[in-house]
């Protein structure tokens, strides 16, 4: 072998070898992921490719090239990790990472939150040049904004109540953090995978709970109960009322008769009073003395004159 190559000659040596240095330059960037490169002379940026297949650079060390997928979905997991990925068959496997999960809640009660995190790089340029450790950075600002805004909401929301405004908090807390770092990234989804109150307290935790649940199910049987009992309420105000305005219109229509009689009877007595008068007295008499004989006695010159008046013709007279 020695001697094939010192047939070879040393220029042709040199370059068989440059040519396999200048091979090395070719890279390629695949279409799958929306992969995108950086190329990179003596540590500075001098390109960067989008374009998928074969390209060359300057070999190293001269030229570098860093690649990354622009379209996938990339992700950070806060106060677990996950073990073993799961199939069609089997649950995934995972384990608890206590001093990430563990919170302090706005009415300083504790919480474990596990969350994950989806985001997509969206300027490989700043992704690569502005931050070193891209994954660290993220897992570090991730847990910061969760931990924020946690500890602005109250154990009722974080565990049942307000879940969904929470993770837009923490996507809205986490893209803003980003964006102040410059980091090319783009935050898609947060996901509070599981929120539950430390094992030291979860007893009291599930009572709670259960007390929460049975209250939930004392207010659907009293709207329930509500719901049978108002309108039966409300049927009989619509007749209490409906009878009111009846007797209401019967006794305005006796009112005005009374009325119209009395104006018919006064009518009467402006014509003649004293007749009206009498005629009035003798039948109110008649009204409070039933079924008895009564008379009207009238003395006109010394002369006594009976009047019975139940019909009956007596008649007596006197000094």
């Amino acid at each position: 072998m020695a001697n094939k190559l010192m047939k070879i000659g040393p220029v042709t040596l040199i370059v068989i070898v440059l040519l396999i240095w200048l091979a090395t330059g070719f890279y390629t960037v695949n279409s799958e992921g929306g992969e995108a490169a950086v190329v990179l002379r003596f540590g500075s940026h001098v390109d960067t490719v989008y374009e998928a297949g074969l390209h060359w650079h300057l070999p190293s060390p001269i030229e570098m090239v860093e690649k990354e997928r622009m379209k996938e979905i990339k992700t950070i997991e806060v106060g677990y990790r996950t073990t073993k990925m799961g199939s069609t068959s089997e649950y995934s496997e995972y384990q608890v990472v206590p001093d990430e999960a563990r919170m302090l809640t706005l009415d300083e009660n504790l919480v474990d939150v596990e969350t994950v995190i989806q985001y997509e790089i969206v300027d490989i340029e700043a992704y690569i040049f502005n931050v070193d450790d891209q994954e660290g950075t993220m897992t570090i600002s991730a847990e910061s904004a969760i931990r924020r805004v946690v500890a602005n909401h109250s154990l009722d929301e974080v565990l049942t109540d307000n879940k969904s405004t929470i993770q837009s908090e923490i996507l809205a807390d986490l893209q803003a953090t980003v964006d102040l770092y410059d980091m090319g990234i783009q935050i898609n989804n947060v996901v509070l995978q599981d929120v539950a109150a430390p094992q030291e307290v979860d007893a009291a935790f599930k009572d709670v709970a259960n007390a929460r649940e049975d209250k939930a199910s004392y207010i659907n049987e009293a709207e329930t109960y509500a719901n049978e009992v108002l309108p039966k309420a409300r049927g009989n105000a619509a007749e209490a009322i409906n009878q009111a305005e009846a007797y209401k219109e019967k006794r305005i229509s006796e009112a005005k008769g009374d009325v119209a009689n009395f104006l018919a009877v006064l009518e009467k007595y402006e014509l003649g009073e004293d007749v009206t008068r009498t005629r009035m007295y003798i039948e109110t008499m008649e009204q409070i003395l039933p079924g008895m004989s009564k008379y009207i006695v009238s003395s006109d010159d010394g002369t006594i004159k009976f009047l019975p008046l139940d019909g009956s013709n007596v008649m007596g007279g006197g000094q």
